[in-house]
This record gives structure tokens, C-alpha cells and sequence, in this order.
């Protein structure tokens, strides 16, 4: 690392009291004091909430630790790196900690040392061999209804490999509305679970190779159900001079549709990549707003408690990943939902296999639309 970066990651870690009050959803008197952070409240020691983890990475940048321990390798990578820490911070202080941020970096260093977990250099291994984060080697069929359409969806692997209902419900959409659209020939994983997990030198083959695909197609907007997808398109890719939109955007874009109105009750989960990350709140909500009865959850928005299967955590803690889910579905029955909905492939997947011994659905936004869209 660049002594001029690790001065400046230094000084942030140092502006942090440790008052871990951004591991508390609300702490208003007259109100119930929920937790935020979903790797603190689980495991339960002050290495795994983000004032922790920021003592361990100045204490390997200052060299006090020198090797990898198992223990130092699981509070660091049982993170979802949701962000709600940050967002928390940045309420009730003046300082911009921008800790997603800086635990990325800190897997980036351990990464450069070797010091990184098994089932992620496993990963790695995957996408290198077939190009895809899950190593699957058949291809999920989907063609464009026009080679030089202006719209291109990107798919993403877990909409192609693990809830192919979310790539489906998508490509019914843009079917039933008759527009014209591009899927890639050869589309490869974007990437997001290396750089989220600090193997960024394995994504660069990954992020050429997709920059160009996208360049020859000629499209003018690029249109994604995944929100992992898009923040790694926005963070870690060359401006393509392309427009990155997610579905719910491009779906609140296109005004009356005509749905039909369901009379489902349902709570919408805010994904940490489409909200905390890219910002975007409003146009999931009034999307569904469209065809269910939204029931409020107590943690929303910038507090939404996170699903829990980001951040490579779904590979390597997937008890723990499931324990987030399930009380994220125990608050959607609390809030008199029957449905949790989100708009992210990767909450569907941890959501909905939570949900197996739970009395409520799980769905993505883009499936109810298709479903309730006349045509």
C-alpha cells in the first residue's frame, strides 16, 4: 500500500471514538433500541462491530500483527460490509468514516499477504475456470429480441444461476411490453464478490472483457436486477459512457403499465448495495407500491438491517448468513406483511431459503410486476 493512502486510512481509523453507537438502528428514550449491525449482534465480540474492525486493520498496517490467526480472519470476513455503520456515523457525527470503504481495503491488504479465506480463493478459482462466481458450467438461455437495441440487461450470476425466476420475471417484462432489448453473448461475472472480498488483481480480466462486450453492443443503457451487479459497474468500472440503471428505475421510467393490483400485504427489504450504496430508495417502493399493500418495517432505509448474505459472507458463514434473514422475516411478520419483497438476487436467495420453515413468501419486485402486468 502507497504510504500516502495508508496515512490517510490511518487518520480515519484514528477519528473513530468507539462509541459503537453505529451498531444501534434507534436509541431515541421513548423508543425500542434495535441493532444494526448484523455481524456484532451474532457474534457478540467487539472484533466483529466495525470499531473493532477498524483497531485490527491500523494494527496490521502498523505492523502488530504480523500473522493470520483464524479467529483475526473471521471478524474480518464475517462482515456483509452493508454499511450501516457508516450511514449511522454520518447521522450523528461529523466525521465521514466511510468504513465500507476502508474494510474492503482491509481485505485488499490481506488479500496481497495471502491471507484470505479458502471458499473465496475457491470462488476465484470458479470464475477464472467457467466465469461465473458458482462455477456452473451450463448456460441460462436467454436471447435479445433486437441486436441493436439501445437497452441492454445484464443478467448477473445469481439471477442466472440460483433464482433464475428474478432473470425470467425481467425478460417477461421487457416481453410483454413489447421493447426492445439486448442480453451479452458472453456475459461474464461482473466481479463483485472478488473485489467485495479484496481479490481485486482477479477481477481485471473480468471487468476488460465485460467493459469491451458492452462497447460493441452499442447500447445507451445498461439495466440490471442485480444491485451488486451495479455497484461494481459504478465503483469499480471505466466510464463505458453507458447509462447504469436498476429495474425498478427504468420500470418507474416507463409510467402506467397497467398492473393489475394484487391484494397482498407485503414488506419491502432494502438491499444494502441498491440503497446504502447506490442510494436508491423511492423507486422500489413506488414500484411496488403498484401492486401490493406496503407494510412498514421498523428498520428501513438507511437503517434497514441487512439481509445478511453479502460481502462473501454467504459462502463462508452461511449459518450466520441465515440467522440475518430470519430476523429480517421475523420483522416483516411483525410489521403484518405476508410477503417480503426486495429487489436484489442475492436477498431472494438468503430471504427465501430462511424462509422455508417460515409462514410468509419471498419475491423480488420484478416478479410481482411480471406477474401482474396485463399482456
Amino acid at each position: 500500500m502507497e504510504q500516502e493512502r495508508e496515512e490517510e486510512i490511518l487518520s480515519a481509523i484514528h477519528h473513530c471514538v468507539k462509541c459503537k453507537l453505529c451498531s444501534i438502528a434507534s436509541f431515541h428514550p421513548n423508543a425500542e433500541w434495535l441493532p444494526l449491525c448484523p455481524s456484532g449482534q451474532y457474534y457478540g465480540y467487539q472484533a466483529f462491530y466495525a470499531p473493532g474492525k477498524m483497531e485490527i486493520f491500523r494494527a496490521i498496517l502498523e505492523g502488530e500483527i504480523t500473522e493470520p490467526s483464524e479467529g483475526l480472519l473471521n471478524s474480518v470476513y464475517a462482515c456483509t460490509v452493508c454499511g450501516a455503520c457508516y450511514e449511522k456515523c454520518k447521522q450523528i457525527t461529523n466525521v465521514e468514516l466511510g468504513a465500507p470503504e476502508l474494510f474492503e481495503e482491509m481485505r485488499r491488504e490481506l488479500a496481497s499477504k495471502g491471507w484470505s479465506l479458502d471458499v473465496h480463493k475457491s470462488i476465484a478459482e470458479k470464475i477464472k475456470e467457467t466465469k461465473n462466481a458458482y462455477g456452473e458450467k451450463y448456460e441460462y438461455k436467454a436471447e435479445s429480441s433486437d441486436a441493436n437495441a439501445d437497452v441492454l440487461y445484464y443478467i448477473g450470476c445469481t439471477a442466472r444461476y440460483r433464482v433464475p425466476e428474478i432473470a425470467d420475471a425481467m425478460l417477461g417484462i421487457f416481453d410483454k411490453l413489447g421493447l426492445k432489448y439486448q442480453v451479452m453473448d458472453d456475459e461474464w461475472c461482473c466481479g463483485s464478490v472478488l473485489f467485495r472480498t479484496g481479490q481485486v488483481e482477479a477481477a481485471k480480466e473480468l471487468v476488460a472483457h465485460n467493459v469491451e462486450e458492452i462497447r460493441k453492443s452499442g447500447a445507451k443503457t445498461v439495466v440490471f436486477t442485480c444491485p451488486g451487479c451495479m455497484k461494481t459497474f459504478e465503483k469499480n468500472y471505466p466510464d463505458m459512457g453507458v447509462e447504469l440503471v436498476h429495474s425498478t428505475q427504468f420500470l418507474t421510467r416507463l409510467g402506467n403499465i397497467n398492473l393489475k393490483k394484487d391484494d397482498m400485504k407485503a414488506a419491502y427489504h432494502d438491499p444494502c448495495h441498491l440503497g446504502r450504496d447506490l442510494g436508491i430508495y423511492e423507486e422500489p417502493r413506488a414500484v411496488l407500491s403498484e401492486v401490493a399493500d406496503i407494510k412498514k418495517m421498523k428498520r428501513e432505509k438507511e437503517q434497514a438491517w441487512c439481509c445478511g448474505s453479502g460481502g462473501g459472507v454467504k459462502s463462508a458463514f452461511d449459518d450466520f448468513a441465515l440467522w440475518s434473514a430470519a430476523e429480517r422475516l421475523k420483522e416483516a411478520k411483525e410489521a403484518g406483511a405476508e410477503a417480503l419483497v426486495s429487489a436484489c438476487p442475492f436477498c431472494k436467495r438468503n430471504l427465501k431459503e430462511a424462509a422455508e420453515k417460515e409462514e410468509i413468501e419471498v419475491y423480488d419486485v420484478v416478479e410481482l410486476v411480471n406477474r401482474c402486468l396485463e399482456g
